[in-house]
């Protein structure tokens, strides 16, 4: 077993249960060398357990209690006694009037349930007819009526509308149960939406923080609900873009691809490494491709740039797009800066689902890089926990709904979840250029317009332009920028430092701005700490700067330059109706926009129109 030692795997079995991989491990070292009696008893005897509870509609916990059930019958059905088999199989019967949970196609149960329900299918096949009947639900209902549509919807450079944390583990789930289907039976369920899948291997050479981390696995930003803290779902993209890529066999992704293979980094990781990887494509690097150095979903308002393909990179991410599910926070027009370590980052902790730490802090708008219009007034009516957690007034973002159901409720009341949208964008080897419009995300009755453009030069150099137009005058507006350690504060700018690398962060717009740092998840006077943590706290953004015009007016422009490379030292410019920025270093450069989007840069005296249009790329459309 590549990877894997089947002795220790054997031997290592002696708890009553220890999780879905090790009997699964389990299984083939039973199946290759054969097991103890004793060593299997406890994985039958908690598939009796669950099979015992009967039928439930359980979230996630039903799909999973499914698979440990029918995985013990089908790898250990030698062991199982004529009435053990039927208790099972009467148990997953029940399953399929009983379970209509976890079914809305933009969440990451559905494609989990999908592979759930084929491991059913597969698992008790000649059993009895309502395997059929569970693989005809899977593939029909689950994946061509529901995830298909809304690949082929949203799915433009290989987005899906899950957050990223959920989105990378339930892509893998999801793979698991195409290849399940692909070689049980011949079933070619990525023919149903190529574009998606080839265009994801894509989205997945930029996803990853550059270089490696703990163990030698990527580093992932949370996006939304998440961890930082290495757990195997670290690796769950390694494993779904690996297997996605060998059906691409010789395309260029593919052997973009397999430039990043490696080793897992966990015994369970390699485990799938063995049931899975096949003998290596040709290699080709990304650097030698000229792969462009960014990538837009345009449809799920996701981008992400990087200065080259070192792992000393300076990289950028920028959301800007709809609603879809609730493990998204209020962070349209969202950024975050990586250079050696993460530098601009969205704060909070995923460590409870509605708290007053979960609804005040971590999903609010106050806890990313985003912009605040603070109407003293405002109220807060669709959040996490039907209510049971007052939200607090922190200026930002809203929703009118909790959850589309499916795409043709999504498309019925499109108003409810376009809260933000990418309005301009192109990329050269010199400049990305994104534009992100958000002002659907904040309420109307206080937002005319929050248009957010970013200008990244590369190496390490960025140009943020936010034009922002509140009804009201008095509505306060405030720019914020997370990191995890104390900033310095400079005159009309700031710097961090975090790892090896360092951001500074120069405010040339509002001329009169008034800076002010903050420590901690506090707003309005009160503080909201989570009730538990995961993460150690040099893994946590800690301080934030907020940036607010010195005078109340409805229009207000935040202009700022924020640089990897050391101070850019740059000066305001004007030209036209167009502001912007200037500098010496690396090289001569301007940078000029328009408010309402597009403007011009200036780089050593050759000029690049920004036009304010989206101008996909390779991989992209």
């Amino acid at each position: 077993m590549k990877g894997l030692d089947a002795k220790q795997w054997r031997d290592g079995v002696k708890h009553p249960w220890i999780g879905t991989n090790d009997l699964l491990a389990a299984g083939i070292v039973h199946a290759v060398e054969g097991l103890p009696a004793d060593r299997m008893r406890p994985y039958i005897d908690k598939a009796l357990a669950i099979a015992g509870r009967g039928p439930t509609n359980n979230h996630q916990d039903s799909w999973i209690d499914m698979e440990q059930a029918v995985l013990a019958f089908d790898l250990f059905h030698d062991q199982l006694q004529p009435q053990e088999v039927q208790r099972i199989v009467d148990y997953l019967e029940q399953q399929l009037a009983s379970f209509t949970d976890d079914e809305t196609p933009f969440h990451n149960s559905a494609a989990s349930k999908f592979h759930a329900y084929l491991r059913v299918a597969y698992g008790i096949w000649g059993h009895t007819p309502v395997a059929r009947v569970f693989r005809d639900y899977a593939i029909t209902r689950l994946y061509e009526r529901g995830l298909v549509p809304v690949f082929r919807e949203f799915g433009a450079g290989g987005g899906w509308t899950e957050c990223g944390w959920y989105c990378r583990h339930s892509l893998w789930h999801l793979v698991q149960g195409l290849e399940l289907a692909r070689r049980f039976e011949g079933y070619d369920g990525y023919a149903l939406c190529p574009k998606f899948f080839y265009q994801r291997l894509a989205y997945e050479l930029h996803q990853p923080y550059p270089g490696l981390w703990e163990r030698g696995a990527e580093r992932y930003s949370s996006e939304g609900d998440g961890q930082q803290i290495y757990s195997e779902f670290k690796e769950f993209p390694r494993l779904m873009r690996t297997v996605i890529a060998q059906y691409f066999r010789g395309s260029e992704l593919a052997q973009l691809t397999a430039s990043r293979r490696r080793a897992g980094t966990s015994d369970h990781v390699r485990l799938f490494d063995f049931l899975y990887e096949e003998a290596p494509d040709k290699a080709l690097a990304p650097a030698a491709a000229r792969l462009p150095l960014s990538h837009l979903a345009q449809n799920i308002g996701k981008a992400y740039a990087r200065s080259d393909w070192t792992p000393d990179a300076t990289w950028l991410r920028f959301e800007c797009g709809p609603w879809f599910n609730q493990h998204q926070h209020f962070e349209a027009g969202n950024f975050e800066i990586f250079h050696k370590d993460i530098l601009a980052n969205e704060s909070g902790e995923y460590c409870g689902w509605a708290d007053p730490y979960a609804v005040n802090w971590l999903v609010r708008t106050i806890a990313h890089n985003c912009l605040l219009i603070n109407k003293p007034d405002e109220k807060w009516q669709m959040t996490r926990g039907g209510g049971q957690t007052e939200p607090a007034n922190d200026g930002g973002q809203g929703n009118r709904s909790l959850a589309p159901f499916d795409l043709r409720s999504w498309k019925q009341h499109p108003a409810e979840y376009v809260r933000g949208h990418i309005a301009a964008y192109c990329n050269d080897d010199r400049v990305t250029y994104i534009a992100g419009d958000a002002t659907a995300a904040y309420d109307p009755s206080k937002a005319r317009r929050v248009l957010r453009q970013i200008v990244f030069i590369r190496p390490g150099l960025f140009v943020m332009l936010d034009s922002v137009i509140s009804t009201q005058a008095e509505y306060q507006k405030t720019w914020l920028l997370h990191c995890q350690n104390e900033p310095t504060i400079s005159g009309a700018g700031f710097s961090l430092q975090n790892g090896g690398g360092s951001l500074h962060v120069q405010t040339l717009l509002p001329e009169s701005a008034r800076m002010e740092k903050m420590h901690g998840p506090t707003y309005g006077g009160q503080t909201y700490k989570p009730a538990h943590s995961y993460h150690p706290p040099e893994l946590l953004p800690q301080w934030r700067v907020e940036v607010r015009p010195g005078q109340a007016t409805c229009e207000d422009l935040f202009l700022h330059v924020l640089s990897t490379a050391g101070p850019a030292n740059a000066s305001l410019a004007r030209e036209g109706d167009s502001v912007g920025a200037a500098g010496s270093s690396p090289i001569t450069w301007q940078v000029l926009l328009r408010p309402e989007g597009g403007g011009v840069v200036r780089l050593g005296g050759k000029e690049i129109v920004l036009e304010a249009k989206i101008i996909p790329g390779p991989y992209e459309s």
